[in-house]
């Protein structure tokens, strides 16, 4: 028997890859990976298989058919795309059926019983998702009626409480996990206007701008221009490892500051950008602040006062 397990490396689906593991199949775990995750580490799980599905997603969060939750988070198409991807999976390696870890009404928009039915269908997988930590709440599956896996090895959790899961992880000796809750940055309302604000005045969204999203304190001055400054100085590298051609690094020099990317394609307010730079910058206090830019032509200056408070709320996401 072989198996592809959907695996997060978060608590749920970690237990249900340890429940497959009990019962002597042959094991294909699979992450299905967006750049839209919040988690820094992949899950740490020998002959773990990665799919990064970013690109695709793009296009999904952009317009999604089923529906945003109360953010931008397209929850029933995001695990419709999973379970495509696992399904591609699991026909290339020949496996008998697909688990995920999901638990019944713990998520109010993509894990209640109607839900879990509609994303299977769409995904061309009727009776062939199991949920062990659920099953024993859902019809039966066709690895069930195969005689593959007894309606005994499923559980019957159900809920938001994390209180079975973890007493289950303590029973299981399962210590490895990423925290539960969170992961999804479309879930965090911070990331979510500067991607509503990116697709608002950006036809192409790109792996680039996503990755971009997750830095800095990002500040529209235009239509057409923005400014992503540095809360750190693991930020601060980032910004300077990230600018390409026509796109401008601000900074003041000689002093604690932070790096800023100026990027647009028109006409670039350089003094704007220069007065928020400086105003996160150790001479804030100033009167008159030495502000360098530099682009792909060379190193150019100006002199700035640090943008106000109240200025700089009019242009920060």
């Amino acid at each position: 028997m072989k198996i592809v397990v959907l695996h997060s490396g978060g608590l749920d689906s970690t237990l249900a890859f340890h429940i497959a593991k009990e019962w002597g199949a042959e094991i294909f775990p699979l992450y299905v990976y967006s750049k839209f995750l919040a988690l820094k580490h992949q899950p740490v799980i020998p002959d773990l298989k990665i799919i990064d599905v970013t690109r695709e997603f793009i296009d999904i969060v952009r317009s999604p058919q089923h529906g945003y939750g109360k953010n931008l988070n397209p929850c029933i198409d995001c695990r419709i795309l999973m379970l495509k991807k696992a399904k591609e999976y699991m026909e290339k390696i020949n496996a008998d059926f697909i688990i995920t870890g999901e638990v019944l009404d713990q998520r109010p928009m993509s894990q209640r019983f109607e839900q879990l039915m509609q994303i299977d269908k769409r995904a061309g997988l009727e009776g062939l998702v199991v949920r062990p930590l659920s099953g024993g709440l859902l019809p039966e599956t066709i690895p069930e009626k195969k005689g593959l896996i007894s309606r005994n090895d499923l559980l019957g959790i159900k809920g938001r409480s994390r209180k079975i899961t973890l007493d289950l992880a303590q029973k299981m000796k399962v210590e490895r996990f990423a925290s539960p809750g969170g992961g999804c940055l479309l879930t965090d309302p911070g990331f979510c206007r500067r991607l509503a604000d990116l697709m608002r005045y950006q036809d192409k969204v790109g792996v680039r701008d996503i990755e971009l999203l997750k830095i800095g304190r990002h500040f529209r001055l235009s239509p057409e221009t923005k400014l992503v400054v540095g809360r750190n100085e693991e930020e601060n590298e980032t910004i300077e490892k990230m600018i390409k051609q026509g796109e401008i690094l601000v900074y003041v020099p000689d002093t604690g500051s932070p790096n800023a990317m100026l990027v647009g394609n028109k006409k670039q307010p350089i003094k704007i950008a220069a007065s928020i730079t400086a105003r996160y910058s150790d001479k804030k206090n100033d009167k008159s602040i030495e502000v360098f830019y530099k682009d792909n032509r060379g190193i150019k200056k100006v002199r700035v006062p640090a943008v106000t408070n109240e200025e700089l709320a009019k242009w920060r996401l």
